[in-house]
């Protein structure tokens, strides 16, 4: 098979994953209130969630590589991401925080009072700093060419690790509550 025609089934494949998990990501929110009165369903489902998502991450960094070596031209602007993958991926991990964050202050307006909502980014911290972390070394190793079964083991552990401090943030939240 050909680079060009394996970089087109690579995308087909990787937009059908995509409407996969946009499903997956409606299911989730939807039972996420009785997924956490359970905990440790809780961190397996999180966990799952998360390797769903840093597994998309992984393979759209894969697209995106395989569809710039193959259709463009080497002076094209495209190249700088393949060049600097330290700084895309730093970038890049600041939007998807941003987005988290913003999503998560669209789920709590209403819900509590607005002066808590400081206080509790505040406090989910440290998930976020593994999250993010999670996230840049799963962009940055992809686009170095780096991927290796030891490396997406690493980045899988990262995220193990972040959906138990979730869980446990927002068991010690209900718990707050209570």
């Amino acid at each position: 098979m050909n680079s060009k025609t394996r970089t087109i089934i690579l995308g087909f494949v990787f937009v059908f994953f995509l409407a996969l998990a946009y499903y997956e990501n409606i299911l989730f929110l939807s039972y996420v209130k009785d997924i956490f009165a359970n905990p440790p369903l809780a961190i397996t489902l999180v966990f799952l969630h998360n390797i769903i998502v840093v597994s998309l991450i992984i393979f759209g960094m894969t697209f995106y590589v395989e569809l710039v070596l193959t259709f463009l031209p080497k002076r094209d602007i495209e190249y700088a991401v393949l060049n600097h993958p330290r700084l895309f991926a730093i970038i890049f991990t600041a939007i998807i925080l941003t987005v988290s964050i913003l999503r998560a202050s669209t789920f709590l307006h209403g819900q509590i009072v607005i002066d808590l909502i400081a206080t509790i980014m505040l406090l989910s911290l440290p998930h976020g700093i593994v999250e993010a972390y999670g996230v840049y070394k799963s962009i940055h190793t992809t686009l170095t060419n780096n991927l290796t079964n030891k490396a997406l083991a690493t980045i899988y552990l990262i995220f193990l690790l972040a959906a138990i401090l979730e869980v446990g943030f927002v068991q010690a939240l209900l718990w707050y509550t209570a």
